[in-house]
């Protein structure tokens, strides 16, 4: 096998190594002991390209595979490998990170996507998948790969099965001051806005629309906390705290609660280790719920949203 310095280097044409065949098989295997709100990622070893699985119990599984939208300038697939994913059958992206959100695109994806129903056809998954890695993002072997898998709480899982590597992050420090630092860079990432910065209470403040969101580091091990005052200046009553329960059987990955005359919209993310992937669509997703929510609690409620001005961008100084 190549070494790792190569690991980007295609395969020689028509040449595909013979350990995708019983690799296709553990795949399936391993995807078919997923269950509901589970996920596994696969990913080239040191950089940024992924395939990754969603299971979603009766509504069957959710199949992504990377787009332009999460990968560096030096990684970014052509217009023909482009048109080589959507003839082998994945959906393109309906939107970038900011737009193509659960809220907003409750269908679509800011990657390539397939939806399958239940029974999920794991053998065609797993042949989609390889002709995926080998063809298109033009994966030596599979031992070129990693993977992840978890929750959507974050706990993580293991699939021994698959028989690839647990991928390990390039900073692995335990470390508070480490996982800030890294927290902070993902945020100017997703963002774009170079001088963000942790306030003297430990906070991160972006703007998305009408909403503010904060970020900040809590706990021992450490998760990511995003929150948003969404409506401020409220007086207390049975009705509002009956509204904020029915929104709360509702949402799966956030919550909302009511302290000091305001509604505030909360949720936590894993940050051991933290995968800035996970963080950035955390962080995309929780924005437009925050922004919708506030406007349409204001009609019921009254009280004041964070920002009467719209601006469709994460931005706050």
């Amino acid at each position: 096998m190549k070494s790792p310095a190569n690991k980007n280097t295609p395969p020689p044409s028509g040449k595909i190594s013979a350990a995708w065949a019983p690799f296709a098989k553990k795949l399936a295997a391993s995807l078919g002991r997923l269950d509901e709100d589970q996920c596994l990622v696969l990913s080239l070893k040191g950089g940024s390209r992924f395939v990754q699985f969603a299971a979603q119990g009766s509504f069957g599984m959710r199949v992504e595979t990377t787009s332009n939208s999460f990968l560096p300038k030096a990684e970014q697939i052509n217009a023909r490998q482009i048109e080589a994913l959507k003839d082998s059958g994945w959906n393109v992206p309906t939107g970038d990170a900011s737009e193509a959100t659960p809220e907003r695109d409750p269908d679509g994806s800011p990657n390539f996507f397939v939806d399958y129903s239940a029974p999920v056809p794991l053998e065609s998954v797993a042949e989609l998948v390889v002709k995926t890695l080998t063809e298109n993002l033009r994966v030596p072997h599979p031992g070129f790969l990693e993977y992840e898998a978890f929750d959507f709480s974050g706990a993580s899982l293991a699939l021994p099965d698959l028989g690839l590597k647990l991928a390990t992050r390039d900073s692995p420090s335990d470390s508070r001051e480490a996982v800030s630092a890294a927290l902070l860079e993902t945020l100017r990432a997703t963002t774009g806005i170079d001088d963000l910065a942790f306030d003297a209470e430990g906070d991160v403040g972006i703007r998305f629309g009408t909403a503010l969101t904060l970020a900040r580091l809590v706990d021992e091990p450490p998760y990511v906390r995003f929150f948003s005052p969404v409506l401020r200046d409220l007086e207390e009553t049975p009705e509002l705290f009956a509204r904020l329960n029915d929104i709360n059987a509702n949402k799966t990955l956030l919550h909302f609660v009511f302290r000091n005359d305001t509604i505030y919209c909360i949720a936590d993310v894993s940050a051991q280790p933290l995968v800035a992937h996970h963080v950035t669509q955390a962080l995309t997703n929780f924005c437009a719920i925050a922004d919708a929510m506030g406007p349409l609690l204001q009609e019921e409620f009254g009280g004041q949203i964070a920002f009467n001005e719209v601006i469709p961008s994460l931005t706050r100084h």
